[in-house]
């Protein structure tokens, strides 16, 4: 299972000026708790979800994956 790893996510914030989620979720266009579900390990995010979140960082999708080992 894919889950995007929000860590990678906090790092690239960090470098493109981006202060916090509730910031990057007005940016997105979505409400925070819809990006906090997106970043959740319990929550599979969709193709799409992937690749824009990616899109508007200006990074590849595998930069904020990780391969989560199924329990």
């Amino acid at each position: 299972m894919l889950i995007i790893d929000k860590y990678k996510v906090k790092e690239i914030m960090a470098k493109t000026k981006i202060n916090n989620f509730t910031e990057l979720a007005k940016m997105l266009g979505i409400s925070k708790n819809q990006l906090s579900n997106i970043l959740s390990n319990k929550f599979k995010p969709i193709k799409s979800n992937v690749e824009e979140l990616a899109n508007f960082l200006k990074v590849s999708p595998l930069k904020i994956i990780k391969e989560q080992k199924n329990k």
